[in-house]
């Protein structure tokens, strides 16, 4: 009669042994799954952050445009060309690399007389390296400004310098034509420049036909 309940005890226990076994099992299954998944995040996390260094450590390469012309070092002087002729034929390319003497704005300048016929200038530039200093430089929105027009040495006659689109713009649809006569008027744009810095500036100057006075001045100070 002690024979059954020991039957019924040794099968309890076996069963409740193979039960306890395969949770074990499953439990150590599930352990192993969450520890791939910790570490498939823990790698794609160091790709991404891998990733955001990589971009943040990227740098953008700049260039300095070559000059339209070989330019003249003149050091400081304020005085980059003055000319007293003129041969009508067509443009011509002048480059000058400037150092500024000081911190703070200065004056690119431009001055004019032609008895009786017209100065022409186009594509003006000032370079630091890769930027640029000036704005509307080949004047093509069509109007003067930000160039201003002053008359230093009194009133003039002829006609003023102004934004044109007639005798052939060296580049686009505009240039700058300038007939003051009598005496010289002024177009110029100031810029902020930084001691010691190198400027590369660069234009184009045309005169129309000779006449009894010419005169050209461009400076920079």
């Amino acid at each position: 009669m002690r024979v059954f309940p020991r039957i019924i005890k040794s099968t309890f226990k076996s069963q409740f042994q193979h039960q306890n076994e395969t949770v074990n099992f499953n439990m150590k299954i599930e352990h192993i799954a969450l520890a791939i998944i910790i570490a498939l995040w823990l790698t794609s996390s160091a790709g991404a952050t891998n990733s955001i260094v990589s971009t943040t450590n990227t740098t953008i390469a700049t260039t300095t445009p070559t000059p339209p012309c070989s330019p003249t070092s003149v050091g400081s002087a304020s005085t980059l060309y003055t000319t007293s002729s003129g041969s009508g034929t067509s443009y011509t390319c002048f480059s000058y690399a400037w150092t500024s003497p000081a911190t703070g704005l200065v004056t690119l300048a431009f001055e004019f007389r032609h008895d009786p016929d017209h100065w022409f200038l186009d594509d003006v530039s000032v370079y630091a390296g890769p930027v640029q200093m000036l704005n509307n430089t080949g004047f093509e929105t069509g109007s003067l400004s930000p160039w201003v027009r002053t008359t230093p040495y009194g009133t003039c006659s002829g006609v003023a310098g102004y934004v044109c689109n007639s005798y052939s713009p060296r580049s686009g649809s505009y240039h700058l034509c300038d007939g003051s006569n009598g005496c010289a008027d002024r177009i110029s744009q100031q810029f902020t420049a930084t001691t010691g810095q190198i400027y590369v500036v660069s234009f184009w100057l045309k005169s129309g036909a000779t006449g009894s006075t010419i005169s050209a001045k461009v400076t920079l100070s």
